[in-house]
């Protein structure tokens, strides 16, 4: 999903949706669409001007533009499928969650967050973890939509702070086990988080654990791990 979309642009794709263009474009003057969303006529044009601009939806003048046709483009649709995604989280039932990855070596800056963070950790999460992190880049798209369902069922939050002049954001942290993938024996405890300021997309996931989790599990570079949810524990 876009972050950068405002949230009450959502209610004009969707709208726009259940008006028939999901399938193809639709007669919608900026009156109607206003009357829809709860909206003055002004509000409605310049919100549609602006999700045109942005690439949200294509408008149409036919019959000497007097008349609109509104179509919603594929990245229009994808939002709102990401939109469902995220709302279908928020309502299903909590079930156990497993992703996959890679391990990957990352950019040398874990040892340094982990301890300015450190007595954070050990006051909320009730240990003292290596220090360092474990970067895994997950396998595909499954696995980062995994991580979001992870996220929606919540975490423990670590807000930021100052020292220096120099500003530290906020972190969650969920509780997972790792291991080698397809060794569950070998399971060792662990948090993923969830950082306000990384470097790095939802596609890589930062672990930290009391253990150093490479020398415990043997992994080097591109080893698949396995890292499991499980809701409440």
């Amino acid at each position: 999903m876009d972050t950068d979309l405002k949230s009450y642009y959502w209610k004009y794709l969707l709208e726009i949706a259940k008006a028939g263009a999901l399938a193809s474009r639709v007669p919608l003057s900026t009156t109607r669409v206003g009357e829809l969303v709860g909206a003055s006529q002004q509000t409605a044009s310049r919100r549609l001007a602006h999700l045109e601009g942005l690439g949200y939806i294509k408008r149409i003048d036919i019959d000497g533009n007097k008349v609109q046709e509104i179509a919603l483009t594929e990245k229009a649709v994808a939002e709102l499928k990401g939109l469902h995604e995220q709302l279908a989280l928020l309502f299903s039932e909590p079930v156990e969650i497993r992703m996959r990855g890679k391990v990957t070596s990352g950019i040398k800056e874990g040892r340094y967050y982990v301890s300015k963070y450190s007595d954070f950790f050990q006051k909320n999460l009730g240990m003292k973890p290596f220090a360092g992190t474990l970067n895994v880049k997950l396998l595909d798209e499954r696995d980062v939509r995994l991580r979001s369902q992870v996220e929606v069922a919540g975490g423990t939050l670590m807000r930021g702070f100052t020292e220096e002049e120099r500003s530290f954001g906020d972190v969650f942290a969920f509780r997972v086990k790792v291991s080698r993938d397809g060794d569950d024996a070998g399971l060792l405890p662990a948090y993923f988080l969830k950082i306000e300021r990384t470097h790095y997309d939802k596609s890589v996931i930062e672990l930290i654990s009391p253990y150093e989790l490479r020398r415990e599990l043997d992994l080097v570079d591109d080893d698949i791990v396995r890292i499991t949810f499980s809701p409440g524990g």
